[in-house]
This record gives structure tokens, sequence and C-alpha cells, in this order.
């Protein structure tokens, strides 16, 4: 059942994935491979671009690390080769792919391409047994760009997880992980069949969903802030389906100087996330 204004309480708030395919173990040296496409390789396998969405990768976690591409003539960059001197030993595979294999994955891939074949995951328990938490409902998000920057910031703001519809929403892209610089590595991602039973879920573990809209009759500055807080956001250009709109206890608003604009998704959510943190700084 929908939870009311009226029926907040009036001290604090209360309240597996298939086999992963893996590249067989080879010399840590640089080979060269013959293969093109992105189909080539494993579809559960995350394609990150990027020097330091590439680096946090290897640093946080290694031994998801399956392979490396460089490109043709990567010799002559000094972060490239600053790459594979620091980290070959920790890479199964290296291989030399023409520059035109590796812009079809990222137009921006700044000559490597790292594979992974595992990515955060939800721990459901551990997220029950928190006393501050911040969850993202990404209601439709479409633009990489934006998921990327919401990704580092909610690294950066500690938030435990992100969910996504699983239809008409970007996933893990490479693009999306150039964005995060980083910070898909620290988010668990999550797609939901249906935000319904993931959204009751969260509520029966005393999280209070708000969701960001112009229609919202109270503001961002003026809330009173649960310790527990879900923050769900719209798609670029329609924000929150009605549907979702429904499974919030409030609708939040931001101040703005023009009612006719919107503020781009990410920078919502960077203000959201920047409150919540006001409130809890821990």
């Amino acid at each position: 059942m929908r939870r009311t204004q009226n029926a907040r309480p009036t001290k604090k708030f209360s309240r597996s994935s298939s086999p992963h395919l893996r590249v067989p173990s080879s010399s840590a040296g640089v080979s060269t491979g013959s293969s093109a496409g992105a189909a080539l390789y494993p579809r559960d396998w995350r394609a990150v671009v990027g020097q330091h969405a590439i680096l946090e990768a290897l640093q946080t976690h290694p031994k998801w690390v399956q392979a490396l591409w460089l490109k043709q003539g990567w010799e002559s960059s000094q972060d490239l080769k600053k790459l594979q001197q620091d980290f070959r030993s920790r890479i199964p595979k290296i291989e030399i792919k023409p520059e035109a294999i590796l812009d079809k994955l990222a137009g921006s891939h700044q000559g490597a391409v790292l594979f992974l074949d595992q990515a955060p995951e939800l721990d459901w328990a551990e997220l029950e047994a928190k006393t501050h938490s911040s969850v993202l409902v990404l209601d439709g998000i479409e633009d990489p760009h934006n998921l990327g920057a919401i990704l580092r910031t909610a690294w950066l703001m500690k938030v435990d997880a992100i969910l996504l519809p699983q239809d008409r929403a970007v996933r893990l892209t490479p693009t999306v992980h150039k964005v995060a610089c980083g910070g898909a590595e620290h988010v668990a991602v999550e797609v939901c069949h249906n935000f319904s039973s993931s959204i009751e879920k969260l509520k029966k573990m005393g999280f209070w969903v708000f969701g960001l809209s112009h229609l919202g009759r109270q503001d961002l500055f003026t809330i009173k802030m649960p310790e527990k807080i879900v923050w769900c956001v719209g798609a670029e250009d329609k924000g929150l389906r009605t549907t979702t709109e429904r499974l919030c206890d409030e609708l939040v608003s931001i101040p703005q100087a023009n009612a006719a604009a919107s503020y781009n998704a990410s920078v919502a959510v960077g203000m959201a996330l920047i409150e919540t943190r006001r409130h809890f700084p821990t």
C-alpha cells in the first residue's frame, strides 16, 4: 500500500548470473590478435575504456580482469606504455588491434579497452542492515553520458546501488565507463524487471522513496530527509513515468528560475545527493 505524508512517523524515519566465459591464461606479454569486432568477446564481459576508468578497474578488481586490447602503434603513447608495463602481470591476455576495431566499441577509447567478467553486485542483506543509505532508481535514462556522470557522482556520494529498468535504458557501455571515471567499479547497478517489487522491498527495509519532479509539493531544501532514502529520477525528456511516481512516498521539486526549463538528469541527481549528504555527512 502506498504510504502517505500523514502516515510518516513523528520522530525519526523508520521502517546468478550465468557462468562467465573466461579467456585462458597466457603469458602477460603483448601478442598480436587478428580477430575483429566487439562480437568476439563474451556478452557478459564489461568493456571499459578511458585511462581513469581502466586504472580504477585494474586496481579495484584485478581478479575480474580478463583481457586488454591496445591499438596498433600503442608504443608511441607514454600513457599506454606505462599501462602495459605497470599492469601486464595482472592481465591474462593483451592483444593488439587495429584502431578501427576499438572505434567500434567507443568513439573515444584513448587507445585501450579493458575487459572484465564481473561487476559490483547489490547485496540486499547488507543494504537492509545499513542505518544510513542512498539508492538511485533511474527511470529510463538513455544517454550514456548521463548514466556515466550519475555513476561518478554516486560513487563519490557513497550511493549503495543504482536500479535500472529492463527496457528503454542505457546499460554499462564503454562510454558509460569512461564518463564514470571508475565509478562503475564501486556502485552496484542492478536491472529490474519490475520497479514495483524492488521498491516495495526497499520500503520494507526502511527506505523512503522520493521522486524528483516539478509536480512536487515540497522542494529539495525543505523536505525532512530520511536516513535511508531512494531517489527516483526520470528520463531526460519525459521525467518519471506515472507508474513510477505512484511508487513514491513523496514527489520533490528542485527550485529553479524558469518553470518551463528542466535540469539535466545527472545535475538533478547531483543536487539531490549533495543535499542528502549534507544531512548525513558520515
